[in-house]
């Protein structure tokens, strides 16, 4: 079974290097304490000019269905897959969510953001936010954890904010300290610890707090202990960093909205996505064509089911069964190709299977309007996800598996909108394919 995304192990005290504050003395962590990172990589099936890894795999002479009557085909593991014994033990570093933590969001949430932050280091209030954004988009997905961990070496206030914090939480007003610690961290962060004590109270009042309490617990032994507890443990694994971000325990490098946005989108569909390779639903001896019709008109595509049967194959089934009706064209360049196949529209998903490439000498793309199936750079990862090319790129033969071409409708073809989701997350949706519509004579 193959998995979209990749884990690497690493050093922790290695895990963010520019966007991030990070402590003056690097504290050495205990017994080497390593965990697992989920990157948050290229979308699972790109196009892109060929490399020394995406060398070209010739067709070999394997079967086509198996036992079952299904295509030969491999399944695709959800994007947090299940992890190993070992991996769970290096991940145990970082405590399950409990009732001592502050969350904000729906507790059976598909995607939980943890975030070991402190209220003074500017990169920590980018990523809150980013984090914002990310709960405005998806309220009912997205669950928040605050995980305390004040850099005092470089940031003298972040400890007090911190506490600061806590007391607010104790009269139920956490989160809105929380905003107003990060929303104004240019009035405070110059201050001296009396004079940011002094703006603290104030803060307190036009939240309505009861301003002698909130200074009395700021300071109180019990939260102090807290958020030195939390600073010792996370010194204790080597964290050096904040924000250190995990997603559904696993921590990632990347902290921006528009690079978490792909994952909650794929984790959104991955109940609905095929859990078994598709039946066998082609005749090779057959002639088949697809009428796709978009916003803009139909294009008339001719299939090559004798040069490449499963594609064709897949093609067909996943068209009948209307899975490319509404998706859209995620990533189109003019000046070499318009991509779509995948149902989140970020270009990190498919119908949740993959199969081997067919290359075959006959078929290049030395000419334009050529119909290929895109992949990553491991082998047998066709899926879902096609291409036609707007203009000859001789450089992709071999690569790609090329099961068709555009016969007709090339004006229609030319009016699709330029996007590039992998560059641009954010850019308005890409244009729609309404239906695909199969002829077999």
């Amino acid at each position: 079974m193959k998995k979209y995304s990749k884990i690497v192990l690493f050093l922790m005290v290695a895990a963010l290097t520019l966007s991030a504050c990070k402590v003056a003395t690097i504290t050495p962590p205990v017994e080497e304490p390593t965990t697992i990172v989920e990157e948050t990589e290229d979308p699972a099936n790109v196009v892109v000019e060929p490399t020394e890894d995406l060398a070209p795999q010739p067709t070999a002479d394997l079967p086509l269905i198996d036992d079952n009557g299904n295509m030969v085909c491999n399944i695709v593991e959800p994007l947090f897959s299940e992890l190993t014994p070992e991996e769970e033990a290096q991940l145990a570093v970082f405590p399950p969510v409990s009732e001592d933590d502050w969350t904000k969001g729906p507790e059976n949430a598909i995607v939980t953001l943890i975030e070991y932050t402190e209220f003074q280091c500017p990169y920590c209030a980018m990523a809150y936010q980013e984090f914002e954004k990310l709960m405005d988009m998806y309220p009912e997905d997205v669950r928040l954890v605050y995980r305390p961990y004040p850099l005092i070496s470089i940031h003298p206030n972040s400890q007090v904010a911190a506490q600061a914090a806590e007391a607010a939480g104790l009269q139920g007003k956490f989160w809105e300290m929380y905003s107003n610690l990060f929303d104004k961290q240019s009035e405070w962060n110059s201050l001296t610890i009396e004079d940011f004590l002094v703006w603290l109270a104030a803060e307190a009042t036009a939240l309505g707090l009861d301003e002698a309490q909130f200074s009395e617990d700021t300071v109180s032994e019990a939260v102090t202990e807290k958020i030195q507890s939390a600073m010792d443990y996370a010194q204790s694994i080597g964290m050096n960093s904040v924000p250190t971000v995990l997603i559904n325990g696993r921590p990632v490098s990347n902290w921006q909205a528009s690079g978490i946005k792909p994952i909650i989108e794929v984790v959104k569909i991955e109940d609905s996505l095929m859990k078994e390779c598709p039946p066998w639903v082609i005749d090779v001896e057959k002639t088949y064509t697809a009428t796709i019709t978009t916003e803009n008109g139909d294009m008339t595509i001719e299939l090559y089911p004798e040069y490449a049967p499963l594609a064709v194959n897949s093609f067909v089934y996943l068209a009948r069964e209307g899975f490319y009706d509404g998706v859209t064209f995620h990533r189109v360049y003019h000046d070499f190709m318009a991509q779509t196949g995948d149902p989140t529209g970020t270009g990190w998903s498919g119908a949740g299977y993959q199969y081997r490439e067919e290359i075959v000498d006959e078929l290049t793309f030395d000419d334009p309007y050529m119909l290929g199936v895109a992949r990553s750079q491991a082998e047998a990862t066709s899926g879902s996800q096609f291409f036609i090319t707007y203009v000859p790129y001789p450089t992709l033969n071999g690569l790609y598996t090329i099961f068709g071409k555009l016969v007709d409708g090339v004006d229609v073809f030319e009016m699709i909108t330029e996007r590039d989701a992998d560059q641009n997350p954010d850019a308005p949706l890409g244009d729609k394919i309404l239906s695909i519509t199969i002829t077999e004579e």
